[in-house]
């Protein structure tokens, strides 16, 4: 991934005014990043990481006002990008472990500066991680919790993530997702169903309104989008591929 500048956005969040950091420019970032997998971009691979993204700021309101678990010692976040959710999720959880996620592992200097300036550095690490390889080692049926903002952008991820997660839970281990309901999220529930239980379904409008964020999608003329949230409770062994 290309080593584009950052710079540092203002997100209000449970009524303090906390710094995000994200890249720089992206149209410049995404020019780079282009150049350097020889012009292949697919949907694969996606730089898009470097931004903060409406999900991302949806399910971190959500957890602010229903925790859906009150105490945690591991979450994971898959394809964490800037690492703002684990950032939150470590806040919110103060015992609790994060493993920040992401297959492009330049956006660690992303999360550790966020984690930095969150002030949560010490209970935030970042892993290298490809969901297309077995679950590492000691993270298998590690985590209480695992979450995922906007991580259904290719046919590859649906085929894989749900079997990946489920690897990292604990035996009633709950998977939270937020998705803007692109097109392959109905696939995705079918993916997901082979693996986990499916217990709540919500909507929340997200506003795109918010000086420094979003503007990738502001600039294409979105004012809210709308997210949708999944909490699903890992199956039973013997429940799989049911």
């Amino acid at each position: 991934m290309s080593h584009q500048q950052q710079r540092s956005i203002p997100v209000l969040w449970q009524g303090h005014t906390y710094p995000v950091w994200v890249v720089e420019n992206f149209d410049g970032f995404l020019d780079d990043f282009a150049a350097e997998v020889g012009g292949n971009l697919t949907d694969e691979r996606c730089p898009f990481g470097v931004l903060l993204w409406p999900s991302s700021r949806t399910l971190a309101d959500v957890f602010a006002l229903e925790r859906p678990l009150d105490t945690l010692t591991t979450i994971v976040e898959l394809g964490c990008g800037v690492g703002f959710l684990s950032c939150v999720l470590a806040k919110l959880y103060p015992e609790a472990r994060v493993i920040a996620c992401d297959y492009e592992e330049s956006l660690g200097r992303f999360v550790e500066k966020n984690a930095e300036a969150w002030g949560v550095a010490d209970r935030v690490e970042f892993k290298r991680i490809d969901w297309r390889q077995p679950a590492p080692k000691d993270l298998l049926t590690a985590a209480d919790l695992v979450v995922g903002a906007d991580v259904f952008y290719d046919d590859s991820h649906l085929e894989h993530l749900p079997d990946f997660a489920q690897q990292l839970l604990v035996g009633n281990g709950r998977l939270i997702v937020a998705d803007p309901k692109r097109f392959r999220f109905s696939k995705a529930l079918d993916e997901l169903s082979k693996h986990f239980l499916l217990l709540t379904q919500a909507e929340v409008n997200c506003r795109l309104d918010q000086e420094g964020i979003e503007e990738f999608m502001i600039g294409a003329g979105y004012k809210e989008q709308k997210i949708f949230i999944l909490t699903l409770q890992k199956k039973a062994s013997g429940q799989s591929q049911g």
